[in-house]
């Protein structure tokens, strides 16, 4: 006679995929294994319980549960030792303890973990990008970008991208230099534009500054004031030059606070 396959019903108020994951893990210490896995995704209301008990009944297995809700625990367990049929509760013992270890009484929210995955695969997308589109690399893909900077050089672009590309946000730099034009796909994304400007004597600091470090870029009036007043100024033109781009002053601010208005003007 043909062996009837097991079946582990893996419930969850989120994915299941956590859930999954475990009893599949602890299911490689059994060899010769033919198990039926029913996700049952999304049991947030006691309704959905007891619909779930009530197939749980007539196809027999075992639960294996991750659910954050005490009451709704509760009643799944309940209705479970009623009707004679194993349970394994993954999430109650752990955040019991946890619980009576951080003096906290859990939130009870669904699917928390998953947007915290979400938002860290976004995370890492996004600095990604920033990187790659440093100082005005892979121009020819800038049109995907959440958020452009343009500037001079030493203005701040680079902290700033990075910063915003740990916020999530896929960002662009792309210098600016008097007398060069801008790519024209910019013109493409006029609402996701920001020309960062300073004062000249600060960048002039942060350029002597960077030749002692760094060396001399070869790049004519670096240094020199009177040149950084006119790539400044033209900064300032470039912005308000029928493009409407907003612009931001970098002068004595930090990357977040910078990082706080840009991210606010892109929301709107």
């Amino acid at each position: 006679m043909e062996k009837q396959k097991k079946i582990v019903w893996v419930v969850s108020d989120g994915t299941g995929r956590t859930a999954l994951q475990v009893i599949k893990a602890a299911s490689y210490q059994f060899t010769g294994l033919d198990v039926d896995y029913r996700i049952v995704d999304n049991v947030t209301t006691k309704e959905q319980i007891f619909d779930l008990m009530e197939a749980v009944k007539q196809k027999s297995g075992m639960l294996v549960y991750t659910i954050v809700s005490k009451s709704n625990r509760r009643l799944l367990n309940r209705l479970a030792v009623e009707n004679h049929i194993l349970t394994v509760d993954l999430f109650g013992p752990l955040i019991s303890t946890l619980q009576k270890f951080l003096e906290q009484v859990p939130v009870e929210v669904p699917g928390l973990s998953y947007k915290m995955n979400r938002d860290y695969f976004r995370m890492v997308e996004a600095v990604d990008f920033t990187i790659k589109h440093d100082d005005g690399r892979n121009i020819e893909s800038v049109n995907r970008a959440d958020i452009v900077l343009v500037g001079p050089s030493r203005v701040g672009k680079t902290p700033l991208a990075v910063y915003l590309g740990y916020m999530g946000w896929k960002a662009a730099n792309i210098p600016v230099i008097q007398g060069h034009s801008l790519p024209d796909l910019l013109d493409q994304v006029p609402f996701k534009v920001f020309c960062l400007v300073i004062e000249p004597g600060l960048l002039q600091k942060r350029r002597i500054d960077r030749i002692q470090k760094l060396g001399d870029p070869e790049i004519a009036g670096y240094t020199d004031l009177k040149s950084i007043s006119h790539e400044i100024e033209f900064c300032r033109v470039l912005s308000d030059d029928g493009k409407k781009w907003p612009l931001i002053d970098m002068s004595y601010r930090t990357v977040e606070d910078v990082a706080k208005d840009i991210i606010q003007l892109v929301s709107i």
